[in-house]
């Protein structure tokens, strides 16, 4: 429970500068407002104020209770870590994160690395786990391969087959109500594996038909989905197994290694087929070969990465969005208006100009993240002294960025319960609502901020804009339920049935 309020994600934000805020005659550092241990755990208990709520509602009532920052002492292997929830703080941390930022995140899978898996750490970081100087090294390395637009631009053929191929599923495994099965975002995530084992290997596995006569495909998906569910409980709770590994702990373990055998499979794989094409003009272009054509090692990190955390966080946005439409049908039509405009043929592959003309998409894809966030924030450990919310942070503290109560803050987006996409227009008619990028730039980062972003954010986007559009141009999507309720996990995810009623337009 203790870390419920710290998750953090590789999955990332962009953001634009603003102006620090000056706080004159700051209070000592021990005056922060500081958590009961005792309260903590008897609150999480059956009964308890934060029992079986989600991280969402644990950091509402945190936020409610103890004001906009508030300290958590050190205990059991946690740190002590300050939590903070207003944008002008966010501001203040992210300007003094160092050159090499750092943050505490899948503390587990960076264990598991570390002890057993050095020798492919040893010379380039994790952009997931890593920190210092070798993280560095990666990821200065891997920007233009992954943040290039050009480059990105080259995967779009591949990326929308695979959407394509989604849209001919959901044809396929419609019941007689015409509504998708129960377990709608398992076919989603498979969507999201293929999409990038497609650009990130070249490769097809034909995960979304179950065609796949490739066995390492399955045990993928499989170690996916036991990566996501069973490392929660130990990035989310105390940190007893510094301590003691219990059985759950070395199941978790049996993961990793697992989804480094898997990996390192298709990397081999991969390999050899590069080494026998060598030369070979017709080579098709994907990111491991841009990739080993500058170095093996930082190649087969990258891919473990992209194959580790890429694929959940992808297909939850899409699960999201299409529900968000589907209950929103006055905005589906709108975005389907827009999409037949610009796009009127099913059967075409959009075109990058085509593509930038949906201004309208990509506002649905960012009122997605703010009404329906993956993760209740990030976090850092500060270089510098600073100032939050009027109190004295002494440097190499660790803070944790709660964004969650700024996405839903009047103050920069009126009614924000309601799923709004045209405060992200900036040609709008409607004055209803400011424009969004009128706000804070520090309340809206959903792949994260600078160095430390989302690396494969403009990957992620081109899948999902192009997976919407062609979903949208082909089906009708309706909600019959009740609002679906969101579980804790690494990320926010569904807990609900994904019954979305789909009709061909």
């Amino acid at each position: 429970m203790l870390k419920k309020i710290f998750i953090n994600s590789s999955i990332l934000f962009s953001v634009r500068n603003s102006s620090t805020i000056a706080q004159k005659n700051p209070k000592p550092f021990s005056k922060i407002p500081t958590v009961s241990i005792f309260k903590l755990i008897t609150g999480s208990l059956p009964g308890g104020k934060y029992y079986k709520k989600s991280l969402l509602d644990i950091g509402k009532s945190l936020n409610e209770e103890y004001g906009d920052i508030l300290r958590i002492p050190s205990i059991l292997g946690n740190d002590e870590m300050i939590i903070i929830f207003k944008a002008d703080d966010f501001e203040t941390v992210f300007r003094n994160e160092g050159i090499w930022p750092t943050r505490k995140a899948l503390v587990t899978l960076k264990y598991y690395r570390e002890k057993y898996k050095s020798d492919i750490y040893s010379n380039y970081g994790s952009i997931l786990t890593g920190d210092g100087e070798k993280w560095y090294k990666t990821r200065t390395t891997v920007n233009p391969i992954l943040l290039k637009p050009k480059v990105v631009e080259s995967y779009r053929g591949i990326i929308d087959e695979v959407a394509k191929d989604l849209v001919e599923e959901m044809k396929n495994i419609r019941n007689d109500k015409s509504e998708m099965p129960g377990n709608f975002l398992d076919i989603i995530v498979a969507w999201s594996a293929e999409s990038i084992v497609s650009v990130v290997l070249g490769k097809r596995l034909n995960m979304l038909s179950g065609r796949s006569n490739d066995e390492n495909a399955q045990k993928l998906m499989n170690c996916i989905r036991q990566f996501l569910e069973q490392s929660a409980q130990f990035e989310l709770g105390v940190s007893l197994w510094r301590y003691y590994e219990s059985k759950a702990f070395k199941e978790l373990i049996k993961v990793f290694e697992n989804l480094t055998n898997v990996t390192s499979y298709f990397v081999n794989e991969a390999l050899e087929k590069f080494e026998n094409e060598k030369g070979d003009e017709n080579v098709e272009n994907s990111v491991f070969v841009s990739l080993l054509k500058i170095n093996k090692e930082i190649t087969t990190v990258m891919v473990m990465d992209a194959l580790t955390a890429g694929v959940d966080t992808t297909a939850l946005i899409l699960t999201n969005l299409l529900y968000m439409l589907a209950k929103n049908p006055t905005k589906q039509e709108i975005l389907r208006k827009e999409i037949f405009q610009f796009l009127p043929e099913k059967s075409s592959i959009p075109s990058y100009e085509n593509m930038k003309q949906l201004s309208y998409l990509r506002a649905c894809v960012k009122e997605t993240f703010r009404t329906m966030p993956l993760i209740l924030g990030s976090n850092r450990v500060i270089q510098n002294d600073v100032v939050l919310s009027g109190y004295q942070v002494p440097k190499n503290k660790n803070i944790a960025l709660t964004f969650t109560q700024e996405l839903v803050n009047p103050k920069y987006y009126p009614e924000p319960q309601k799923f709004i996409p045209e405060r992200w227009l900036r040609d709008r008619t409607d004055n209803k609502c400011p424009h969004a990028t009128e706000s804070n730039p520090f309340s809206f980062m959903p792949f994260g901020h600078g160095s430390r972003s989302c690396i494969g954010k403009r990957i992620a986007n081109m899948e999902i804009e192009l997976a919407t559009a062609n979903i949208i141009r082909n089906f009708k999507l309706e909600w019959h339920y009740p609002d679906i309720k969101i579980r804790n996990a690494l990320f926010n995810i569904p807990d609900s049935e994904m019954k979305i009623k789909v009709l061909d337009v």
